[in-house]
């Protein structure tokens, strides 16, 4: 799942990084940065505002990434991460550990890309309000990407509360 999450990563980046070189020539000078829960925008900025918005998925990824490759490595010290089974699964040789770490990995990715898809849904409607094609955030359109997420995090999370203990007893 990992390199179809990287897929998504890589070009919903790149989608989002188009997007926003394309449209800004064309912008109004104000524009929306920040909207109420129907959608409205509810605060105004400068067209630079929306480069600054276009930063944040960029960070996102980059931090999320960082943290699913540097947190194995702390994950060795006991103390340090909270790990169900924690004392056992750290006495598992490193090969059966690594399962746990490769399907945290992909959390890490999956988990990114549905931030990623969010943010270029919303830059996207936020371009189309500044451009004066709408007036309202499509908040009906931001719903897959929300159901992605939390899809992401139940399936992800319920599988890394259980798979210590699955690695322990030696089912997986």
């Amino acid at each position: 799942m990992k390199r179809l999450f990287d897929l998504a990563n890589l070009i919903l980046l790149f989608l989002l990084g188009a997007l926003v070189y394309r449209s800004y020539p064309g912008l109004p000078e104000r524009v929306p940065m920040h909207f109420d829960l129907a959608g409205r925008p509810d605060r105004w900025g400068g067209r630079g505002g929306l480069v600054g918005l276009l930063a944040v998925p960029f960070v996102i990824t980059v931090v999320l990434y960082a943290l699913g490759h540097y947190l194995p490595r702390l994950g060795a010290n006991a103390r340090s991460m909270n790990i169900p089974h924690r004392e056992e699964f750290l006495k598992l040789p490193a090969e059966k550990q690594e399962i746990f770490w490769v399907v945290f990995r992909d959390f890490f990715a999956g988990l990114t890309a549905s931030t990623n898809l969010l943010f270029y849904l919303i830059i996207r409607g936020t371009v189309r309000i500044a451009a004066g094609g709408a007036s309202i955030l499509p908040f009906k359109l931001m719903l897959p990407a929300l159901g992605l997420m939390g899809l992401v995090m139940i399936t992800y999370l319920r599988r890394l509360i259980t798979l210590p203990g699955k690695l322990v007893r030696g089912e997986e």
